[in-house]
């Protein structure tokens, strides 16, 4: 092991499969993980981006982790809480090869698919992958030039916990980006038109938890890092819950147009499928 890799890994060992870290106790996530387990154990994927998206915007995210990495100090250390494949992180030695990506998920067979995706990064040791659960990272404090996360903490009933963890291991200055599933109002309404449930918090039927993000989470933010975060709306179009997953692919032009369409404001926030936070500890 290399310096940083000694005070990374301080506290957890790498495993036969080149994995870091073991996670013992899932918790309130215990369902979560075994419905999750099943799927990517029982899954195979020729081309990993036709599965991606279907559930997510790429061109969207892909400029939104171009926007994160614009922050990152040179030689910057980047956390991935539930980064599950890695797909974010898949071009990083070409546009950032001097920042290092550890990519840490809840379900280990999702990093056996991430070591697939990510095979030259991972060879490069630019991309790190680490079996952890963000209600207990065990890292050194204030390790961390950013913490990125997507659609992962809305799984998580705990978020106070989540949140104190992350600004644990943040950097001071150092930033927390968060992508959730938004609670918005005129989505709903259409929910209700066509008799959908529209779920906002709590367990989902007998499946896992999940919480779109609420003035709770908001509240959680002012109590742990500070009063002052941006909170954005992005994946306007891109709307696969309602069978509308135009935008999704790499090379989309509707994807495009959704990359310009992210921001503020109460229009998008009615419409928009997720909201993101922007906080600088």
């Amino acid at each position: 092991m290399n310096d940083l890799e000694k005070k990374l890994f301080k506290y957890i060992g790498r495993n036969d499969d080149f994995i870091w870290g073991n996670v013992n106790d899932y918790g309130q996530q215990n369902q979560e993980k075994i419905l999750r387990e099943g799927i990517a154990i029982n899954k195979k994927y020729g081309d990993y981006l036709l599965e991606i998206k279907k559930h997510h915007s790429i061109p969207v995210m892909d400029s939104e982790v171009k926007k994160f990495l614009n922050i990152i100090p040179q030689n910057g250390i980047i956390l991935d809480i539930g980064g599950c494949w890695g797909w974010h992180w898949r071009n990083i030695d070409k546009t950032r090869p001097d920042v290092k990506v550890i990519i840490l998920d809840l379900i280990r067979e999702n990093l056996f698919h991430a070591k697939k995706l990510l095979n030259k990064q991972i060879d490069k040791q630019q991309v790190i992958l680490v079996h952890g659960n963000a209600s207990n990272l065990e890292f050194e404090k204030e390790i961390f030039d950013g913490v990125w996360s997507v659609q992962t903490t809305q799984h998580i009933p705990n978020f106070f916990k989540v949140c104190s963890e992350i600004y644990k291991v943040l950097k001071p200055e150092g930033v927390y980006w968060d992508y959730n599933l938004n609670n918005a109002k005129f989505t709903r309404l259409i929910y209700k038109l066509f008799k959908k449930n529209y779920h906002t918090n709590g367990n989902l039927e007998s499946f896992y938890f999940l919480r779109r993000v609420n003035d709770e989470v908001f509240s959680t933010l002012k109590k742990i890092f500070n009063p002052n975060f941006e909170i954005r709306y992005s994946e306007i179009l891109f709307s696969p819950e309602l069978h509308l997953p135009i935008g999704g692919g790499p090379s989309s032009i509707f994807g495009y147009i959704d990359c310009k369409m992210t921001g503020q404001g109460l229009i998008r926030s009615l419409i928009a499928r997720q909201c993101s936070f922007h906080v600088k500890k």
